[in-house]
């Protein structure tokens, strides 16, 4: 079953011309194979990246002047919904190169920044790590103490991060460390796009509970690590704004998945619903579990609709600090709520890996605790609404 409500939400041609194609890809590519291929070796498909850049979903939201299609948010959420039916760790793969990176050398970048990563994220060359959280600078993302010191022109980082998604796997990790330490937490902290090759940089991979495929988890290890005054991104102190803006689109991005990944997980188990029979008819015809599968549906069209409204609030350039938590935080956790209640649809199965819910099951944990946990969304909400 293909559930086609998006459609409702008055998209252009070229949009639903945008759709169609990542479900081609998704549905050609990402097969049940595939997916539990990466799942069990816990590596992110990196190869998939040059014939995701040949479609156009790489580069989408780039600039055309630098190759890109120039999508809107709005586009960039269709493709990210779409890819989140079948794989939510693929779709955040992608979403290292269109979000971490892309998004914010484009809000944030120099000229020469934008010239030399842009071309390379549209080709599928280039994606991104965002390095931030450490060990003791989780929730409280401004409590960073990794340091980064003047040396010349240059700067010395030195520091430890942790939870870093595919460090020892991209080529560029965006890092954030403290520059001034006589101000403010929020005002004396810097970003600098580092090449992952760069001596002094060591990771050690951390095995996970879900979104293996995505690629590894790791903690990583800046022991002097040398960097030029050029890697600056937002310029020197302006660190603040360039992680509270890629965070924020971060969680439309995440809600985008979450929302895919919720409808596909209704469809396939309404098809389930529709082919297992007991006690002589398909179990969908039981009231207890046609009941339960529509709650899940309007669940998760309201979680939809509250992701399709922040997406055009960006499109407008409306400020939507809040609107992107409340999607973030309904998408997340409605996909939490659909993967569990789902799951008994499938009965003993459902406990096995002879289906997938349970590997999807896994992989939704992640989205209320990373980026931003349930928690911290209520307190964003709470402040913008003046409490």
């Amino acid at each position: 079953m293909d559930n086609d409500a998006t459609l409702d939400f008055g998209f252009t041609i070229e949009q639903v011309q945008i759709r169609d194609a990542a479900r081609g890809f998704t549905h050609r590519v990402l097969t049940r194979e595939f997916l539990r291929e990466i799942d069990a070796n816990g590596r992110a498909p990196h190869e998939l990246l040059p014939e995701m850049a040949k479609l156009g979903f790489t580069g989408l939201s780039v600039p055309t002047g630098y190759g890109g299609g120039g999508g809107s948010a709005t586009d960039v959420t269709v493709v990210l919904e779409e890819f989140g039916r079948v794989s939510l760790s693929v779709a955040s793969l992608l979403n290292r190169a269109l979000g971490w990176g892309a998004d914010s050398i484009q809000r944030f970048g120099t000229d020469a920044q934008k010239n030399y990563f842009l071309p390379r994220v549209v080709s599928g060359e280039m994606i991104f790590a965002f390095s931030h959280t450490e060990p003791n600078a989780g929730s409280d993302a401004a409590a960073i103490i990794t340091k980064a010191v003047p040396a010349g022109e240059d700067f010395i980082i030195s520091g430890s991060k942790i939870f870093t998604t595919g460090a020892a796997e991209c080529p560029c990790l965006i890092v954030t460390a403290r520059t001034d330490p006589t101000v403010g937490k929020h005002k004396g902290i810097s970003v600098f796009l580092v090449d992952s090759t760069t001596p002094g940089i060591n990771c050690r991979r951390i095995e996970k509970l879900g979104m293996r495929g995505a690629g590894g988890l790791y903690e990583v290890h800046y022991d002097d690590v040398r960097v030029p005054g050029s890697a600056l991104l937002g310029g020197l102190h302006g660190g603040w704004s360039v992680i509270t803006g890629t965070l924020e689109r971060a969680r439309i991005a995440q809600a985008s998945y979450c929302v895919g990944s919720a409808q596909g997980v209704i469809d396939e188990a309404v098809q389930y619903a529709n082919e297992r029979e007991q006690f002589g008819q398909p179990i969908g015809k039981f009231q207890a579990i046609a009941h339960l599968l529509v709650d899940l549906q309007v669940q998760t069209d309201a979680a939809r609709v509250l992701l399709y409204r922040t997406a055009a609030m960006i499109d407008e350039g409306s400020p939507c600090v809040r609107e992107a938590s409340i999607a973030n935080l309904h998408a997340t956790e409605t996909l939490v709520r659909v993967t569990s209640d789902a799951m008994r649809v499938w009965g003993g199965y459902g406990f096995t890996r002879e289906f997938d819910i349970e590997r999807i099951l896994r992989d939704a944990r992640l989205f209320v605790i990373g980026d931003g946990s349930s928690q911290i969304q209520r307190n964003l909400i709470a402040r913008q609404m003046g409490l």
